[in-house]
């Protein structure tokens, strides 16, 4: 059987440089800050090829969506900004304990 670890994928250092495991969303923006795309077999969560996800623009574009109208909604906070999040390894990453935050919702002015 032949299998990949898309986990294992997103933090290979030869591939994504040695700050792999780092969130930085800027490695995703050229010089002049403009979003640069990777190769789809970088980054293999809808697949690649010939076979690609149908639903991968439309995922894209609910995610943008909803992360538009929770950010313009509501800011967010961690519960405990002392606390440090940590993570844990399984099929998915999952943070360890839950990500406890308040959600404040935005007055309009």
């Amino acid at each position: 059987m032949v299998a990949y670890q898309p986990y294992a994928m997103g933090r290979m250092k030869f591939v994504w440089g040695d700050d792999a495991e780092e969130y930085k969303p800027e490695r995703w923006l050229n010089k002049d800050g403009v979003f640069q795309p990777e190769s789809p077999f970088k980054f293999t969560a809808f697949q690649a090829g010939p076979r690609i996800c149908l639903g991968k623009e439309f995922a894209y574009r609910q995610m943008k969506i909803f992360a538009a109208v929770l950010l313009g909604s509501f800011i967010f906070k961690l519960a405990d900004e002392k606390k440090p999040v940590n993570y844990r390894t399984m099929i998915n990453l999952h943070v360890d304990g839950g990500l406890h935050v308040y959600a404040l919702h935005r007055h309009s002015t």
